[in-house]
């Protein structure tokens, strides 16, 4: 039997699965990663990884896949710059085609977990859909009739770095005002932090301590339920710049659905009953267009692997796809 690997790539590990053609994970591994390790060392890790699998599940490995957190030139397939794992240029495909002859697809992360979740998890009937992940940084990708929109120089979309807000914070990339930086559960961890050490909130101060001192997403949401005011704005906020990012990629896109991953998007109706409502509110032409569904993804971390395992397909033209 043969089976297609998919590889989730991060900056401290790459998650790696076999899956089947019924979109089922049915074994899995981590790989250990970081920038101190030079691609060639972290490419074989990952072969040594998929022979690891028991022969009977991946027999002849029929394709491969990886999504990475970078952008990706479609014509070369080349890795432009992952900053967590110090790639810059890199030529993984042709280094991991080394060990394993077989079609290896690669694309950005975020890109991967769109896909999977078109194929089998929250996008499922719909043909175009955008998805957002909400975690270190805000990524997202497009998938239009099964197909990972890339534009016109293949590099695809990076909503986390579209300005809402003009001479605001300063973003990771070196910009100002990036979704990103207002958006991530990094921006919500730094309001967190900020409120409990200004004494703006007793509660987010003693979910704090607890912690050890390391906020989490969740803290805004568990304090706001409560009724604690300080997270109450944080968290109002925070939707606010998240409707912002998601109403204009509807105004340019016109996505079907919005799909939102991370961890984030495990608040459940404090998240999305409010959110919705914004994007609504917010968006033009909806009184005519509709205003397109925002959902929670279905396959949670397993979407970057199931969708980098059919990665290969998008080589493809559209007719020809298995």
């Amino acid at each position: 039997m043969a089976l297609q690997i998919g590889i989730d790539l991060g900056g401290t590990s790459a998650k790696i699965g076999v899956v089947d053609d019924a979109y089922q994970i049915v074994a899995r591994a981590e790989v250990p990663t970081g920038a101190e390790l030079p691609f060639q060392v972290l490419v074989r890790a990952f072969a040594d990884a998929i022979r690891a699998f028991p022969p009977a599940l991946t027999g002849e490995v029929r394709s491969i896949g990886i999504g990475v957190p970078s952008s990706i030139v479609c014509d070369t397939r080349i890795v432009v710059h992952a900053n967590n794992l110090g790639w810059r240029n890199v030529d993984v495909v042709s280094e991991l085609q080394t060990y394993f002859p077989c079609p290896i697809g690669i694309a950005n992360d975020a890109d991967s977990a769109a896909y999977g979740e078109a194929l089998a998890g929250a996008g499922v009937g719909y043909d175009y859909l955008l998805m957002l992940t909400l975690g270190t940084g805000v990524g997202g990708g497009i998938i239009d009739h099964g197909r990972i929109f890339l534009g016109g120089n293949g590099c695809g979309i990076e909503p986390g770095h579209m300005t809402i807000l003009e001479n605001g914070l300063r973003c990771t990339c070196g910009r100002y005002g990036c979704l990103e930086s207002y958006a991530s559960a990094t921006a919500l961890n730094r309001e967190i932090t900020a409120a409990a050490q200004e004494s703006r909130s007793a509660t987010l101060r003693d979910m704090l301590a607890q912690a050890g001192g390391q906020p989490n997403a969740r803290m805004a949401f568990e304090a706001a339920a409560l009724g604690d005011v300080a997270a109450r704005r944080i968290l109002d906020a925070y939707l606010h710049s998240l409707a912002v990012g998601i109403s204009n990629m509807v105004t340019l896109f016109r996505p079907q659905v919005i799909v939102l991953g991370g961890g984030i998007s495990n608040a459940g109706k404090m998240l999305f009953a409010p959110l919705r409502q914004l994007v609504c509110d917010m968006t033009y032409g909806v009184d005519i267009m509709g205003c397109p569904s925002v959902v929670p993804a279905k396959l949670g971390n397993d979407a970057g692997i199931v969708g980098a395992a059919f990665l290969h397909r998008q080589s493809l033209p559209p007719d020809t796809r298995a």
